[in-house]
């Protein structure tokens, strides 16, 4: 921009040059029509109203959606002039629109592509959840096997008294502190997770399926008349040959909490 506004000043200063000799005539009009030029070129490339700037975003638009329509990686040209054109915010909003409209149409190569390439732009929190959101329904849509994964705790299993409250987590071994689903219970007859309950989105039991990932169950339950409580650990492998497990609880994996 300042590079500009310097260009602006050469260009003038022949023309300044010129107004400024005495035996120039209709200095009135030259620097009326100077004026004119200069400012009707700040406002092409610099205010907000810039459309030869609006242009290339709009050329580039269209070369970018070119490619989602035949369902294509989106190339490295194009990829490195959106960082040219657009600034941070810019991007963001861009990647989320185009993102959702090759997921709507289908075109799950490109939108591969695209969430690869837009990751490092998402990120506040806020933007960071939308980024996992367009992550999750890409994944569904690439593997819809997986978008109704669950874990079932089997409705023969032991329970060591009549339930009060109930917790049950999983967590990724040896991966972060963070569960990819939990629930809260008070039935023994109905126990099961789903991808709805992780906490964030894509961070799931779909995407523990996908990676074959052995997952720490981790069960607390409050006896309804003792208050006693009782705990359950213990490794679960999955595997994406099927996205659904079932766990049968014996009676010897129960541990008593100490009072």
């Amino acid at each position: 921009m300042f590079i500009f506004y310097l260009l602006i000043l050469f260009a003038a200063l022949p023309i300044i040059a010129y107004l400024l000799s005495q035996k120039t005539n209709n200095k009135g009009l030259i620097f009326g029509i100077t004026v004119i030029v200069l400012l009707f070129s700040l406002i092409i490339f610099t205010s907000k109203f810039a459309f030869l700037g609006n242009l290339k975003k709009q050329t580039l638009t269209t070369k970018i959606l070119d490619e989602v329509y035949i369902d294509s990686k989106i190339s490295k040209d194009n990829l490195i002039l959106i960082e040219e054109y657009l600034n941070e915010d810019e991007v963001v909003s861009w990647m989320i629109s185009l993102i959702s409209e090759s997921i709507e149409l289908n075109k799950l190569n490109s939108a591969e592509s695209l969430i690869t390439f837009s990751e490092k732009f998402f990120t506040s929190n806020s933007e960071k959840i939308i980024f996992y959101g367009l992550y999750t329904e890409l994944r569904d849509r690439k593997f819809p096997q997986f978008k109704n994964a669950s874990l079932v705790i089997d409705k023969e299993s032991f329970f060591p008294c009549l339930l009060n409250t109930g917790s049950l987590k999983l967590f990724i071994m040896n991966g972060p502190d963070i569960p990819i689903a939990e629930i809260e219970f008070q039935n023994i007859q109905n126990i099961s997770l789903t991808n709805k309950n992780s906490i964030i989105p894509g961070f799931d039991l779909a995407s523990a399926y996908l990676n074959n990932e052995s997952v720490e169950m981790d069960i607390e339950i409050t006896c309804k008349n003792s208050l006693d409580v009782f705990s359950l650990k213990n490794l679960i492998i999955l595997t994406k040959e099927k996205a659904i497990s079932v766990y049968k609880i014996n009676s010897n994996e129960w541990l008593k909490k100490p009072q």
